[in-house]
């Protein structure tokens, strides 16, 4: 008599509870969560300070974003920025407009022209 255990059911119950919604959530979620690239991209601004919520594609998102505050350009290379006043604001190849008080919070500094 050849015995195979009870290997499958585990998988299946797993499945099942994660299916209704009856796994806590710190399991649900770790099971179910794929790594987006907006997700990598907020988890990597968890890193270098901004994430995406902070990082903007124009001028005019980020002063709306803080109307109150100096709209800087930084690229994406390092942890510095250009204000308004330098050549490579909304130049470089690759970056992003951001707030100047937020890009200070997240360690970034004003770049030496």
């Amino acid at each position: 008599m050849t015995n195979y255990g009870f290997r499958w059911v585990l998988p299946l119950a797993f499945g099942l509870l994660t299916a209704l919604g009856s796994l806590p959530p710190a399991v649900a979620q770790t099971t179910t969560t794929s790594k987006t690239p907006s997700a990598m991209s907020e988890a990597a601004g968890a890193t270098t300070g901004l994430g995406t919520s902070h990082r903007f594609k124009t001028m005019a998102a980020a002063t709306s974003h803080c109307p109150a505050d100096t709209v800087v350009w930084t690229s994406r290379s390092g942890k510095s920025y250009h204000l308004s006043s330098s050549k490579y604001y909304g130049k470089t190849k690759h970056g992003f407009y951001a707030c100047k008080m937020e890009a200070d919070t997240a360690g970034f500094h004003a770049a030496k022209n």
